[in-house]
């Protein structure tokens, strides 16, 4: 008893504790976004704006992965008190990734226009988009700093701030008569405020820049590589389905099938700080002391306990959490969520597995994320019929991953105690 007593109360124990809670009040909070914007916004505003929100989520995939190699390969330096590698990572990465993000800013601003007559939508929002690439990259990189750094605390406040930022300056521009493209603006302001926040936090760090750089290895290729498939296998995982169905099944159907994956997610989101927590500890740890088990079975304890409280509610009380959350319209979604809800908890455990070894130095894990990213939709495609065989289906794929990733595990762990 004791000794759990002092594992619970270590700090890496509190402030995993209290990352986990803010981030968890975090998700909530901009689910809470979406809820408002929606009473301040007609139904094609929204529709509007969710259009914006879809390119901007297809251009966080490199993003993501920036964010990846930046929180492992930073946490592992700082494991190894290397501050002048954590300085000239820094100043690197950004020469590398500048010219990039510029350019796509002004290629996404050229093709505002087109964008669009496509989506329907107003030619300033998407000129606003392209600006915000390059701010995204500022923000992806110092927040990975700060990740890496283990400041978690900081990080949660920064993140409510951002939060709050972006509904208040939406609602103000949005009854200034900006409609839609005043939110994209109060997500580009709240985006470039936190930004400057968190360079001023990382600036000791990292300024000036060192003038003689000492020289260190790091398999920036092939980490990059895996940290993409990871990034891109999670991010399909849940987002290709919801595409699928809506081409294969009727409105109607479709309607229930996103209901289900809305409220599915509060799972994976109440899950995903344990799966942010992971690799920056777990890299720090492995990169100290040679070895993050413990990191991994005390997380992931943890993690699948909150994890089974979560599911086991939705099963509990499907049409309760239906009926409140998504409203009565939705209830012929409530027999499906049960399956739906674990589905989504296998799924944030594969996350959770994948982003392990990634730190560890095992990113080929990552390749069953991408092989079942791949397999859902084409599963879909063979053997629909209904909504209740696409929701079984995805509960048999999430499985399978989960069963995949645990016996890789296992040999990876067994291979390392030979």
């Amino acid at each position: 008893m004791d000794r759990v007593w002092r594992t619970i109360t270590t700090k890496t124990a509190r402030t995993s504790a209290i990352f986990y809670f803010s981030n968890f009040g975090i998700s909530v909070l901009r689910y809470f976004f979406h809820l408002i914007l929606m009473r301040f916004l007609a139904p094609e505003s929204y529709g509007e704006f969710l259009s914006y929100l879809s390119l901007q989520y297809l251009l966080l995939i490199p993003m993501s992965t920036i964010g990846t190699v930046v929180t492992k390969a930073v946490a592992q330096f700082r494991g190894k008190q290397d501050s002048q590698a954590i300085n000239a990572f820094f100043h690197q990465l950004l020469r590398l990734t500048i010219p990039i993000s510029l350019m796509s800013s002004v290629v996404l601003i050229i093709l505002s226009q087109p964008l669009a007559y496509l989506f329907k939508a107003n030619t300033a929002a998407f000129i606003v988009l392209g600006i915000s690439i390059v701010f995204s990259l500022l923000s992806t990189v110092a927040g990975s700093y700060i990740s890496a750094f283990q400041q978690f605390i900081f990080q949660s406040i920064a993140s409510y701030l951002g939060v709050a930022l972006s509904l208040g300056l939406a609602v103000l521009f949005i009854n200034l008569g900006f409609g839609a493209t005043g939110a994209v603006i109060a997500q580009l302001l709240s985006t470039l405020i936190i930004t400057i926040i968190q360079l001023l936090k990382i600036s000791p760090f990292i300024f000036p820049a060192v003038s003689r750089v000492k020289q260190f290895t790091l398999d920036l290729k092939g980490l990059t590589g895996f940290s993409l498939f990871y990034t891109i296998g999670a991010l399909s995982l849940v987002s290709t389905d919801i595409l699928t169905v809506r081409f294969l099944l009727s409105p109607i159907e479709s309607g229930l099938y996103s209901a289900l994956s809305i409220l599915g997610r509060m799972i994976v989101f109440g899950l995903a700080p344990f799966i942010s927590l992971v690799l920056p500890i777990a890299t720090h740890r492995q990169a100290a002391f040679g070895s993050a088990r413990s990191v991994f079975y005390k997380l992931g304890a943890v993690m699948v306990v909150f994890g089974l409280i979560g599911a086991g509610l939705f099963s509990a009380f499907p049409s309760f959490f239906v009926r409140n959350l998504s409203g009565a319209s939705y209830l012929p979604a409530a027999p499906f969520l049960p399956l739906f809800a674990f589905s989504m908890l296998f799924f944030a455990l594969s996350q959770y597995i994948a982003a392990y070894l990634l730190a560890v130095g095992r990113p080929q894990a990552t390749m069953f994320l991408i092989i079942a990213s791949v397999a859902q939709p084409l599963a879909f495609l063979l053997f629909d019929t209904s909504l209740s065989r696409i929701v079984n289906i995805n509960f048999i794929l999430h499985s399978s991953l989960l069963i995949s990733l645990i016996a890789y595990y296992l040999r990876v762990a067994q291979r390392t105690a030979k």
